[in-house]
């Protein structure tokens, strides 16, 4: 096992179901939250390794959760986004707010 923690901020439960279950047989630690104003409530609690970010959520989506944790100032994890808007100006535009890697949704 490798001991690695990962969170997965999708508000889709069955597509972090699905990635969860994937990682944890790989031997990761996972957890999930639906929105991303739990996600950095659960980075205030615990450290992880990697988040796995959707960019369309509810209440707060994903370039406001990378906003409000760039100003936090804390530890900050590497990002990969998931997302099905995955042009080249919004590619850019992650990564400007610090995105190591993008996926896109199917």
């Amino acid at each position: 096992m490798s001991g690695k923690t990962i969170l997965i901020v999708d508000d889709d439960t069955i597509l972090s179901g699905l990635l969860q279950l994937t990682l944890e047989l790989e031997g990761y630690q996972v957890e999930t939250a639906p929105e991303g104003a739990t996600a950095l409530e659960m980075l205030k609690q615990q450290p992880f390794d990697l988040v796995i970010l959707d960019i369309v959520m509810p209440k707060m989506d994903g370039i406001k959760f990378l906003r409000v944790l760039n100003d936090s100032g804390g530890r900050r994890p590497p990002i990969i986004i998931i997302s099905s808007k995955a042009d080249n100006v919004l590619t850019d535009q992650y990564r400007a707010l610090g995105v190591v890697g993008i996926a896109r949704k199917p």
